[in-house]
């Protein structure tokens, strides 16, 4: 054998000493002369007895699996519906416009019934809700795409604003001014 191939025996011997003194796992309470007590897992002489431990309980941190989430009415597990941010929601909508009246529109002979419509090229998600605005004072409107207000005679003034679930303002019409008029008995007796 050679001097390298003998040194390395040796260090093996020497690495593997340890591992026989003692039984792994063996613990061995000392107390000193002072009463001071200490564990070792060295035997601390040649009589002495290891300690008989009470099995370890062992948790295990191992994180259950998260319940699964069944995925939405109509949609493929696999193609879970994308969210659209404001900003996403804010382009789809910017056509938000009313569509009726048209500016400087007048009612005649409606009974002051005036219905205002609003329409976008993009259908008006459910969760969405419109706020008709007229002469000033909000009105909530469904999603139907239209509302019927009864007016007095006169000059208003109609805008509405779309709002997402938040109550955040997704898009505003520009303000549309219309006229309500009826047909008066004076009127009528006059061109009869």
């Amino acid at each position: 054998m050679s001097k390298g191939m003998i040194g390395t025996l040796v260090a093996l011997v020497f690495l593997l000493i340890p591992f026989s003194a003692g039984a792994e796992g063996e613990i061995y309470k000392v107390v000193d002369k002072d009463g001071n007590v200490t564990f070792t897992d060295q035997r601390p002489s040649a009589d002495a007895q290891p300690m008989d431990l009470p099995p370890l309980s062992v948790i295990s941190t191992t994180p259950p699996d998260p319940a699964p989430v069944a995925p939405a009415e109509g949609v493929l597990e696999d193609e879970q519906p994308v969210v659209p941010s404001l900003s996403d929601l804010r382009k789809m909508y910017r056509d938000f416009r009313i569509t009726r009246p048209m500016p400087e529109e007048t009612f005649w002979g409606t009974g002051n019934t005036v219905v205002i419509t609003w329409q976008s090229s993009q259908p008006i998600q459910p969760q969405m809700r419109v706020m008709v605005i007229v002469d000033g004072a909000a009105q909530q409107a469904t999603g139907s795409g239209s509302l019927s207000l009864t007016l007095d005679r006169g000059e208003h003034q109609v805008s509405a604003e779309l709002r997402d679930e938040r109550n955040r303002r997704i898009a505003s019409t520009d303000t549309v001014t219309f006229f309500v008029q009826q047909h008066s008995v004076r009127q009528n007796r006059r061109n009869g």
